[in-house]
């Protein structure tokens, strides 16, 4: 049972950030966007000790895009997790830079 009003139901949208591939090769991913108004993502990367690594600011204009990140060559092989925020929003997950 839905209890929210039906102008409430269909102002709710449904925002999306993924990153691919999980596995990254030769320095670089895409971010794509979904459903999210325009505004500055800040991208970060942070070694498993905490360290931040990385950091990397993209402008988003559209509702729905997706944006290459081309990270550092001196960057070690590994894990890490990156870090997206944007106004009062967050999104986290692991990657691998083979």
């Amino acid at each position: 049972m839905n209890t929210l009003p039906q102008t409430e139901r269909l102002t709710k949208r449904l925002e999306r950030i993924t990153v691919y591939p999980n596995l990254v090769s030769q320095k670089k991913f895409w971010l794509q966007l979904y459903n999210i108004e325009k505004c500055v993502f800040t991208v970060h990367l942070y070694s498993l000790a905490g360290q931040q690594v990385f950091k990397h600011h993209i402008y988003h204009s559209d509702l729905h895009s997706t944006h290459t990140v081309e990270l550092p060559w001196h960057l070690p092989r590994g894990i890490y997790k990156i870090a997206i925020r944007y106004g009062d929003s967050h999104y986290v997950q692991p990657i691998v830079i083979q």
